[in-house]
Order: structure tokens, then C-alpha cells, then sequence
């Protein structure tokens, strides 16, 4: 098997692992697509604190592309990211973007970067003594950071990266994303 075959795999099967995690976060009821058709587009219901004290739960973003993105106050490849993040944020918010930093870190620290990186977006915050388990839940079993998961509009897991997200990447996996059906 070629490496981009290999590659492609490997990425449908991170999606379907990571998938399955939320299978069952929701309270929808009913079936069939008379229930798809009332249930209001809804990212799984996960709360972590913010760095504004207060807990905020991944479904207050629903309706829009959420790129959740796991990062560290000591994680150099993570603060180079966090520069670009926070141009995607600004050129494309409006458009229905909304980056959301995981902090795997002490919010003293999240606080720190976030304040000298000008993050315009929320940045919440992990149990730093978790953080492995937490990555696994989300497809990671690596424990490499960065790494971003990202839904679309529906709130439908639409993939994940390990690594940093560069402007390639951004264009390819993200950007389709935001344009609206015809």
C-alpha cells in the first residue's frame, strides 16, 4: 500500500474512532429523519472552565466551525500555531469560524500566552493531570500536541490533525467548511 493510501486510512479511521467517542452525547430523541430534521445542529456537550472563570460547554458554538485546537504554554510548535490561529480567527470569524484553544497547561501560563499572543478567541482549560486521557478521548493516543479536531457547521466531526495547521492544511480542511451549500 502506498503512503497516501496509508495516510488516507489512517485518517478514516482516526475520524471514526474519535466519531465514536461521541456516540451517544447527545439527548436526542425520536428517529429517522423526522428527528434530524428538529435537532438543532449540536457539537458533543463537553464544559471546561475558561480562562475567564466561567465553564463553558462546546455546544455554545453550535452552528458555526469549530476548530478545537490542544496546546501548552510550554509547547513552542503550539505558540507558533497559536500566531496563525489568531489571523484565521479575525479573517474568517465572520464567516463562521470559531477556533477554540484546549489549554493543557495551569491557567496562570494559558493566561500569560494568551495575553502576549493577543488570542482572540476562547481559550478553556484542561486538568492538567489528565491531559493523555483527555487526548485519547479525542483520537489522540499519542499525546502530541498541537492537535486540533475540527466539526463542521452541523457539528459533524469532520477530522482531525496532529501537528501544526499551516496555511495548506487550513485550505484544504478548513476552508471548505465555511462555504455555504448551494
Amino acid at each position: 500500500m502506498n503512503r497516501q493510501k496509508w495516510v488516507s486510512l489512517l485518517g478514516a479511521v482516526l475520524i471514526a474512532a474519535v466519531s465514536s467517542s461521541f456516540a451517544g452525547s447527545g439527548s436526542a430523541t425520536g428517529s429517522g429523519a423526522e428527528s434530524k430534521e428538529k435537532q438543532a445542529p449540536s457539537l458533543p456537550d463537553y464544559s471546561y472552565k475558561g480562562l475567564d472563570g466561567e465553564m463553558h460547554s462546546l455546544t455554545e458554538w453550535n452552528g458555526k466551525v469549530v476548530l478545537l485546537n490542544f496546546w501548552a504554554s510550554w509547547c513552542a510548535p503550539c505558540l507558533n500555531e497559536i500566531k496563525e490561529f489568531v489571523r484565521y480567527q479575525e479573517q474568517y470569524g465572520k464567516q463562521g469560524l470559531q477556533i477554540i484553544g484546549l489549554g493543557l497547561d495551569e491557567a496562570r501560563k494559558l493566561k500569560n500566552v494568551a495575553r502576549t499572543l493577543g488570542i482572540n478567541y476562547p481559550v478553556l482549560v484542561a486538568e492538567p493531570n489528565s491531559n493523555r486521557k483527555l487526548l485519547a478521548k479525542w483520537g489522540n493516543s499519542s499525546g502530541l500536541i498541537p492537535y486540533t479536531v475540527f466539526f463542521d457547521k452541523s457539528g459533524k466531526l469532520s477530522g482531525a490533525h496532529k501537528g501544526v495547521i499551516d496555511d495548506q492544511t487550513f485550505e484544504q480542511k478548513i476552508l471548505p467548511l465555511l462555504e455555504d451549500p448551494e
